[in-house]
């Protein structure tokens, strides 16, 4: 018999990059630009790569695009 293993993770994935409508000032770099909005959550993966099944509700966030510094956006 063979041995076999699975390695299960949870990752936060993300996805979106429509930019903001106004430049923002970024609290880590101090840059001021247009942020990225996008959506994302928590995921229980295989192999830290394949995300199975979610594991928390979508949250809105806006990442600069020069750090990407990611923060929660107000619903």
């Amino acid at each position: 018999m063979g041995l076999a293993f699975i390695i299960i993770g949870v990752d936060f994935l993300t996805w979106g990059s429509e930019t903001t409508p106004q430049a923002m000032q970024c609290t880590n770099c101090g840059m001021i630009q247009h942020f990225l909005m996008k959506k994302g959550m928590r995921f229980v993966t295989i192999f830290f790569v394949v995300p199975v099944f979610p594991v928390s509700g979508v949250k809105k966030l806006l990442e600069c695009p020069n750090c990407k510094t990611r923060y929660q956006q107000d619903s």
